[in-house]
């Protein structure tokens, strides 16, 4: 019982670290319901970051060598970073859902097929930014590749035999 109250009596004196500990489990608990019903993929997340900002700088390098940089751009950053994070916030639900404590499986290509389709149109936005500050430094056939996926959502339309997007 001593230790107990030298425990007590020890860390009454420090709220910073009664603070700190509380923040802590909070914190702890808000993650583990991310992580359970909102979003768990954060390797996803930094990958799509990374790709955006890429993104990103190109698009602010191309509007200064065109001289038509505005604010308007850096509203649709953000824009764009809000609108995706709900649509993962979507996807992860889908794959994720439980009827009757039960999970339902009709959702589990959604996330492979979404990201992907996220990313192609990231890549894209990237390639043409590129072509458009250095023409011809990559091949088109690239964007090309991409823009068909991108129109159809087939895998096959990523294969380069296949030149006309039929099956």
């Amino acid at each position: 019982m001593k230790k107990m109250l030298d425990f007590f009596d020890y860390y009454s004196h420090k709220p910073t670290l009664i603070f700190a500990m509380a923040l802590t489990g909070l914190l702890k608990t808000v993650l583990d319901i991310v992580n359970v019903y909102l979003f768990s993929d954060w390797q996803f997340v930094i990958s799509l970051l990374i790709i955006t900002h890429i993104d990103t700088i190109l698009g602010v390098w191309l509007a200064l060598r065109n001289q038509q940089l505005s604010s308007k751009g850096f509203a649709g950053y953000f824009e764009k970073h809000i609108i995706y994070a709900l649509f993962l916030i979507m996807c992860h639900v889908l794959t994720h859902l439980k009827i009757d404590g039960r999970e339902v499986a009709f959702f589990q290509w959604v996330n492979n097929m979404f990201y992907v389709a996220i990313l192609v149109r990231e890549a894209i936005s990237i390639l043409e930014k590129v072509g458009a500050i250095k023409p011809n430094l990559i091949p088109s056939w690239i964007l090309a590749y991409l823009k068909r996926f991108d129109a159809s959502g087939r895998v096959q339309d990523l294969n380069p035999t296949n030149t006309d997007g039929q099956n």
